[in-house]
């Protein structure tokens, strides 16, 4: 009995305790809006490097401190599109962000912006070629267009001051920006022969003209033409 209990007792002495098992909980942090570098307000046209896009004069700028992305955000009336008229989440929105994207596997290309210039690549550490683009949620966006009415657009300076570089041709021609289809006309009265706004029959479509104003009261011999109307495909064509 007493050889039963001196075992027991050596048992209990020597038998360890369940170990607490400490586990480590990493926590998710949601990454935040990168801090600028520096912002501004484009108070002209900025060209965006290989994509042909062209942002309206207006557009906020910021330029992200590890200068890998440039956010944007167009002024009124514009949104993002893409030409060939997939429909995504991004679609008419006028936010995107521009980054630069290497070729090279784990290596980086740098945004860089110049006054005058616009924005682009630079080959930083890449390994291989860089490709800007524009996305907004993981979309590709390729396209500006302009979403408000017609005769807010050509009222506006900025679109007046970029339509007076275009060459109308010896009489007339069609021309296109952000999405807007126009005539540019010198000689109105082998214009207005062929010119017709037509808009399923009805009278709702109406042909409208605009001076062109290079400066503050300084008009060119140029005209704006266009068709405007509350229906659907209002456009003006020529016979």
């Amino acid at each position: 009995m007493c050889a039963v209990l001196l075992l027991f007792a050596f048992y209990s002495c020597n038998k360890k305790e369940p170990q607490a098992v400490q586990k480590t909980i990493t926590q998710v942090i949601k990454e935040g809006p990168k801090l600028c570098d520096s912002s501004f307000i484009a108070n002209a046209p900025v060209k965006v490097g290989e994509t042909g896009i062209m942002l309206p004069a207006g557009t906020k700028l910021c330029l992200t401190k590890d200068k890998l992305e440039v956010n944007v955000e167009l002024p009124d009336g514009f949104g993002f599109t893409s030409f060939n008229g997939v429909t995504t989440e991004a679609v008419g929105l006028p936010f995107a962000t521009y980054g630069c994207y290497c070729s090279g596997v784990g290596t980086a290309c740098n945004v860089f912006y110049a006054d005058g210039l616009g924005f682009g690549c630079l080959q930083s550490s890449c390994v291989g070629a860089c490709t800007g683009k524009f996305t907004y949620k993981g979309y590709s966006v390729d396209n500006i267009a302009y979403q408000s009415g017609k005769d807010d657009f050509f009222k506006l300076a900025a679109i007046q001051e970029t339509i007076a570089t275009m060459t109308p041709g010896k009489t007339f021609s069609k021309q296109s920006l952000y999405g807007v289809s126009f005539y540019l006309v010198k000689d109105e009265k082998a214009f207005l022969s062929k010119a017709t706004c037509d808009c399923e029959g009805t009278a709702a479509c109406k042909l409208k003209v605009v001076a062109i104003q290079i400066a503050k009261g300084v008009m060119t011999d140029t005209k704006i033409f266009y068709c405007e109307g509350n229906c659907n495909g209002c456009e003006l064509t020529i016979k």
